[in-house]
């Protein structure tokens, strides 16, 4: 009985979570090549300052900037400033030789990304950009994406979020599986729910914020997971965040334990953020009849996949000792039913890999993914337990 009714406290929110990412994957691949603007009707109004938080990048900074300058919009039209925060390399030097201006930042006691955006927009607030974009030191920005970004302005939106996707799916176990996921969450997530109008978050690197949400909204997230407070304090207040499906950032992901270490256990921190405020927002949201504070709540709770799919095996595991020591017609119907979730989860995740591609190298991938998977499940949970502001850690570069 006990072990029934285990296999039922761990079967109904995996059968929801599953019903929920299925939804959602339906429609974002309705959705994911049906674009949301025209970009050849870009009126190249606005003045874009492009910002590029630098914490010791001067192996990965020149091909930023590059990236900046290929950019497919008119040079009076924006500017790129990279800064250069707490460096004690040849950042700065770097940058300032590729003639790109460089906003010099020393603080010991303020150190981290949050802090180095809030100084940089208190910098530049009096100049006249419209919107600020923000790309990270070793990310590569499509030439299209000042256009894009335009487009959507002009049409009245103040908070966007670019594709951030993998630039080195094939590098190594740990990078596929990461990339199979980001394109989970941008094809089969993001897509979807800004088709259907439900809430984005922001993701860090292709965040596009204009200066008129700025000053109703400034930024004041320090904290490792920055972009979580301030798309918690949009979304609250029923801002809409959109996602650009039509452009993209890129950037290499972990290709070996230690880089995805360090960067998972910072992301996860969203998880340990998010987690104190989900019921609350699902409660906060029936009681208003808010759909969006009710999905954004349940954002919260499925936000780790491998988390979810651990919690599914689990699951599985309770429903099959209930079949050995407790066997019967409910014992029998709870193992089915968590076969039934385990193989629409498989689906889901099937899709992302089918997005993504095959070959050689990928299928071998796959047998070696469900190590990464287990440990980023590990990373996730640890982060939801033990969240707190701490200081914001840069990801250690392959070349290191």
């Amino acid at each position: 009985m006990i072990l029934q009714l285990l296999t039922i406290i761990l079967i109904v929110p995996a059968a929801f979570i599953a019903s929920y990412y299925l939804f959602l994957a339906i429609v974002g691949l309705i959705s994911r090549n049906t674009p949301n603007i025209n970009e050849n009707n870009a009126k190249q109004s606005n003045r874009f300052a492009i910002i590029v938080p630098a914490h010791n990048e001067e192996n990965a900074i020149l091909k930023t900037i590059n990236s900046c300058k290929n950019i497919e919009y008119p040079d009076e039209m924006y500017k790129t400033f990279v800064i250069a925060d707490n460096c004690t390399d040849k950042t700065a030097s770097i940058t300032i030789e590729s003639g790109t201006d460089c906003l010099v930042r020393e603080n010991d006691n303020l150190r981290g990304k949050g802090h180095a955006l809030a100084w940089t927009f208190d910098k530049l607030k009096n100049e006249s950009f419209d919107a600020f974009v923000i790309v990270d030191a070793d990310c590569l920005i499509d030439s299209n994406s000042l256009n894009a970004f335009d487009c959507y302005i002009n049409q009245g939106d103040l908070v966007l979020q670019a594709n951030d996707v993998s630039a080195n799916p094939d590098d190594s176990a740990m990078s596929y599986a990461v990339t199979v996921g980001n394109i989970i969450e941008n094809d089969l997530f993001y897509i979807a729910k800004d088709a259907i109008g439900l809430p984005v978050q922001l993701r860090g690197t292709g965040m596009v914020l204009t200066k008129k949400i700025l000053e109703l909204y400034p930024w004041s997230a320090d904290s490792v997971v920055e972009d979580m407070e301030y798309s918690m304090d949009l979304l609250k207040d029923n801002v809409r965040i959109r996602f650009v499906k039509e452009t993209k950032v890129s950037s290499d992901f972990p290709i070996h334990k230690e880089q995805l270490d360090v960067q998972r256990s910072r992301w996860a921190g969203n998880l340990g953020f998010g987690k104190k405020d989900a019921i609350n927002l699902i409660i906060e949201g029936y009681k208003k009849s808010s759909i969006n504070l009710i999905d954004l709540g349940l954002s919260f709770l499925v936000l780790s996949r491998p988390l979810v799919l651990a919690e599914l095996i689990l699951a599985i595991i309770f429903a099959y000792l209930s079949t050995i020591f407790a066997p019967g017609l409910l014992s029998s119907h709870l193992f089915i039913g968590s076969l039934i979730i385990f193989i629409m989860q498989f689906i889901y995740f099937g899709t992302g890999i089918l997005l993504l591609g095959l070959n050689k190298t990928r299928i071998k991938y796959l047998l070696e993914a469900p190590f990464v998977v287990l440990r980023l499940a590990v990373i996730s949970f640890k982060g939801m337990l033990n969240f707190e502001k701490s200081n914001w850690t840069r990801t250690p570069r392959d070349n290191e």
